[in-house]
């Protein structure tokens, strides 16, 4: 698309958001997120926009459409991605606004194709939701009232030309449009419908737009490079890049603290000038992932003292040094990560966009992502490339909690166009946010695209799709260009001491001998229609997606559900579930490990428990095998919408159980066990960078509380590793007697604090000996919380407490209650929140199947 001059992206130069933080200097800036009006295209009834937002949620907001999310109204709502869109809205200009050098308009994200008008003037056009865009219009502003008009293109409408001149289509199988058109359109590709999404092709102003008055100089962009730590002093160089309005002198300074670590003297001339300043840190505090140490941060100012005006810019930076380890090994090919010079074991999930409608995202629910992640003993996310750059609060909260942030470019399950034009959007998409990201502490790694390389290789497109030989090699040579030459060009030229690789993951799942090598998606379990147990047999070095779906709990799906279609395979429900074969996936995997639901509560709870249990086995496999195995990166942590989906987390926050065990299973110290037809071992597996002494006590007892078997030992577990520290014959622990009524309880503890317990049953759940447990309650209210103490007279398993329409998350849930044993939970209640004993409800295992 041509570009009206005046227009440009902001990747040109100019870094933006927390990351460069403009203070008050030779810059003011002005919002302009209120005011605006939207109408379809070729109407005349305007209504009242929020900025940023988007069509849809403007059209829901004025009452125009009903929810998205509720019932079949996703089918209904499809008409509004084939339309065009307007914004507009008016704002003042003073004369004395108008005696600034400058003056940009900044749009922080436009969605998608849009044409901008000043006063029914063009002045940019845009093709690019990754982008962001300032347009410089002193001269067509007036004093009084000015106008600004964005004309939204349908995205499917632009991109039919396209495709035409193609003659291909595209393997993107999750997208729902004809013809796959989201491959020639650079906006979130999940918009277009995936596996667990819906189909909400939206256009919009997504991100923030504001006003910027510029005089003298402006610091345009800063680039913070570690060169060394040395000696307890660490050593940095700034990339400082200024425009100035005029050859002058200029005085460069960085401070900490408002103390200087940095001087420079320089002359700047008219135009871009590239800057290097040194400045250093001593005695410097360093940032670790979760788990291993603080998250220390430090805000260093770069003060740039022109002439007449002075222009302040902050970045917030961690001390650290970052690897990631990808080389020929003894058993293949190593993929792991270390931090500080110190080795970790990933852990962690694959995040997804938080809503299929970004402007409904807050701070707050930001904050509840990372806050989430933390509890869960999360160290690592990450960004899948089929959503977006992340806002650049997500990153600063990263930065905070000490989650490190693996980022794939936003390409994901298909092959691309290769034409220069679009080489072009995708050079500048790419540049300008690899500067936005590249300062922070907690990026990771670039990585070019999910699954292109083991779609092209593995899933049949060539058949699928009737590619000749000539379209085939055509397509793989633009993939070529694509990943591995421009891509890796441009990390190398802006962000060179990150990793970069083409495609995840390295190596398919199709053969045991490929685990060996790099980092792996195994969807055996679930799409392979594998075993559980088959977690244990194929273990990558790394894995970064694996996972297996489930429902949300009853309170959730009577947000989006009508009471007549409480029903598994009702329409509404059909709609809310994006796999085709997911409700007979999950109900096959049930029955092959416990009985029958006896209705549809109990079949959305046993989805809940299935899912965690197949995805413990997984997590503890990987674990058990380090340092051979390095990650464990599920699919996935959240939801966009209302969905039976892999997460861990629902769209409404609620906690599954894959969550509660999912905190479990990363916990810093495990006990996990590995059996033999003959032996039964106990690893603990430690990520403590310290080594750790107590004692490990194992006991078996039957599910009435009857102690069979007891042993203490005294251990020391080393730092870092996974050992075997308890091994017995299955005939000395079972005693020759049903395995069927028996538990076996292993402890570590430290002094009086336990820092992990691990229960282990020695058969399948559907073959357990399962009572019905009489459970006890006892609720003290105290501080915002109610406390709640239960007992059980039998195993309880995976007791689950529902309190109706109560937000946020329990101290635990879906835990096994054993006899004789006390649980206290503890549930966040509002002040106004009124509850009695009869409003905790209680399911379990043992009553929520037809056979007790």
């Amino acid at each position: 698309m041509p570009r009206i001059e005046r227009g440009h992206y902001e990747g040109e130069f100019e870094e933006v958001g927390s990351q460069a933080q403009t203070e008050a200097g030779s810059i003011q800036t002005k919002n302009m997120n209120v005011g605006w009006q939207m109408k379809q295209a070729g109407t005349n009834e305007w209504i009242d926009a929020q900025v940023p937002g988007t069509n849809f949620t403007t059209l829901l907001r004025a009452g125009k459409i009903e929810d998205p999310f509720y019932g079949e109204n996703e089918d209904h709502l499809q008409w509004i991605e084939k339309e065009d869109w307007e914004y507009q809205m008016s704002f003042e200009i003073s004369q004395e606004d108008l005696i600034n050098d400058k003056i940009e308009l900044v749009f922080e994200g436009l969605d998608t194709y849009a044409d901008v008008y000043i006063n029914e003037q063009l002045v940019l056009q845009t093709d690019n939701m990754f982008l962001k865009w300032h347009v410089t219009c002193k001269n067509h502003l007036v004093v009084g009232s000015n106008h600004i008009r964005i004309y939204f293109h349908s995205p499917l409408k632009k991109a039919e030309p396209s495709f035409n001149q193609s003659g291909l289509v595209f393997p993107a199988e999750n997208d729902k449009t004809e013809n796959h058109l989201s491959v020639f359109t650079r906006k979130a590709p999940y918009h277009y419908g995936w596996d667990w999404g819906p189909k909400f092709v939206t256009s919009g102003v997504w991100r923030p737009v504001s006003l910027r008055f510029i005089n003298d100089l402006i610091i345009r962009n800063v680039q913070i490079h570690q060169e060394s730590m040395i000696n307890d002093k660490a050593a940095f160089t700034a990339a400082i890049v200024i425009e100035s309005n005029m050859d002058q002198s200029c005085t460069l300074v960085a401070r900490i603290n408002d103390q200087k670590v940095g001087n420079l003297e320089v002359d700047l001339v008219e135009g871009i000038n590239d800057c290097v300043l040194p400045f250093d840190i001593t005695e410097p505090k360093l940032w670790w992932p979760a788990g291993m140490g603080k998250q220390h941060l430090y805000e260093v100012a770069f003060e740039a003292k022109g002439i007449k005006k002075t222009d302040v810019q902050t970045n917030r930076i961690g001390v650290r040094q970052f690897e990631v380890v990808n080389e020929p090994d003894e058993h293949g090919q190593s993929f792991y990560f270390k931090v500080n010079g110190r080795p970790f074991f990933a852990k962690g999930a694959n995040y997804i966009p938080s809503d299929s409608f970004l402007d409904r995202m807050t701070p707050e629910k930001y904050k509840q992502i990372f806050e989430d992640a933390v509890a869960a003993n999360m160290n690592m996310l990450r960004v899948w490339g089929g959503g977006v750059y992340e806002d650049d609060i997500f990153y600063d909260l990263a930065d905070e909690y000490g989650i490190v942030i693996w980022q794939d470019f936003m390409f994901a399950c298909t092959m691309y166009p290769w034409d220069d034009d679009f080489l072009e959007n995708i050079e500048k998409e790419v540049v300008s946010n690899i500067r936005r990201l590249r300062n922070h502490a907690c990026l990771g790694l670039w990585c070019g695209n999910n699954e292109v390389q083991m779609g092209w290789d593995n899933w049949g497109w060539d058949k699928t799709f009737n590619y000749s030989d000539k379209d085939q090699k055509r397509m793989y040579k633009g993939y070529e260009k694509l990943f591995h030459e421009l891509l890796p060009k441009l990390v190398t030229e802006y962000d060179a001491d990150r990793f970069y690789f083409p495609s995840s993951p390295i190596s398919n799942w199709d053969s045991l001998e490929k685990f060996n090598y790099g980092d792996q998606h195994y969807w055996g379990v679930w799409h392979g229609e594998e075993p559980f147990e088959n977690f244990k047999k194929f273990v990558p070095r790394f894995m970064s997606e694996f996972g297996f779906q489930s429902f949300p709990i009853l309170d959730s799906v009577k947000r989006y559900v009508k009471a007549e279609d409480l029903s598994i395979e009702s329409p509404t429900m059909n709609v809310h579930q994006k796999h085709p074969r997911g409700n007979q996936l999950i109900k096959e995997y049930m029955l092959r490990d416990y009985h029958e639901p006896k209705n549809f509560e109990n079949f959305l709870y046993l989805s809940q428990v299935l899912q965690a249990q197949g995805m413990t086995v997984a997590f503890e496999a990987h674990r058990r095998n380090m340092p051979f195995c390095m990650g464990s990166l599920y699919w996935q942590l959240n939801d966009c919408w209302p969905v039976a989906s892999w997460s861990s987390i629902d769209y409404y926050g609620r906690w599954k159980a894959l969550h509660y065990a999912a905190r479990h299973a990363f916990n810093n110290l495990l006990i996990s066990f590995d059996q033999s037809e003959s032996e039964l071992q106990a690893y603990i597996i430690s990520d403590f960078t310290a080594d750790v002494e107590g004692s490990l006590e194992v006991i078996v007892m039957n599910f009435a509380g009857e102690k069979l078997y007891e042993e203490r030992l005294n251990i020391r577990v080393k730092s870092n590793t996974s050992q075997v520290y308890f091994k017995e014959p299955m005939e000395t622990l079972l005693e020759g007697k049903n395995k069927t009524d028996r538990v076996l309880k292993a402890t570590f503890r430290q002094g009086n604090e336990v820092l992990s317990n691990t229960l282990y049953y020695f058969d399948s759940p559907k073959n357990l000996m399962l009572q019905k447990p009489e459970v006890t309650m006892q609720m003290i209210e105290k501080d915002a919380e109610l406390q709640v103490t239960l007992n059980a007279n039998t195993l309880a398993k995976n007791l689950y407490i529902r309190l109706d329409e109560l937000e946020g998350n329990f101290s635990d849930n879906f835990f096994d209650l054993l006899p004789g044993e006390s649980k206290v939970v503890t549930i966040p209640i509002p002040e106004t929140f009124d509850i009695t004993a009869h409003d905790l409800k209680i399911l379990t295992v043992n009553d929520a199947s037809l056979t007790s």
